[in-house]
């Protein structure tokens, strides 16, 4: 393992976390490709579990941060694979809807506890406190650069 340090504390940072968030993304895909699931199929699923309505697509992109022509792909092989469905929305046929199906429910209940272990393997480097405020801090970043992304692009976020 390489560690790196930038002189500048500001830069370091910057380039640590996305260091670390391709790390950690790499790991979880290496990990839940084992359990015959790819991350985003897994964010999917973890979404679309925890709304109290199936979703539209541009809900879902908001959701989980993707474009609504990006996640049009990752739903369509979804779907073929049996895993969601799209649905009409009864009050606006216009509109297309998300909800898990019946297999995708079942390998979501199957990889649920595993992926769990997959994020406390991660985070055992940390104590209780040190998870609060490592939350904290990424909140506040996230906040920030979602303000500064909306600011770029004079309009919310990308709703494509």
């Amino acid at each position: 393992m390489i560690d790196f340090k930038i002189p500048d504390p500001t830069v370091n940072a910057y380039v640590l976390l996305l260091n670390t968030s391709d790390i950690v993304s790499r790991f979880a895909e290496s990990y839940l490709s084992k359990l015959g699931i790819t991350s985003t199929q897994y964010t999917i699923l973890v979404t679309l579990s925890a709304c109290p309505q199936p979703p539209t697509l541009t809900e879902l992109a908001e959701r989980i941060f993707r474009t609504k022509n990006s996640l049009t792909t990752v739903i369509g092989n979804m779907e073929r694979d049996g895993l969601v469905k799209r649905v009409r929305d009864g009050a606006d046929r216009r509109a297309v809807r998300v909800r898990v199906s019946k297999k995708g429910t079942e390998l979501f209940g199957r990889v649920r506890a595993p992926s769990r272990e997959l994020v406390y393997q991660v985070m055992s480097c940390y104590n209780g406190d040190d998870v609060s405020h490592l939350s904290g801090l990424l909140q506040k970043v996230r906040r920030h650069t979602l303000q500064e992304l909306t600011r770029a692009n004079n309009n919310p976020v990308d709703k494509n």
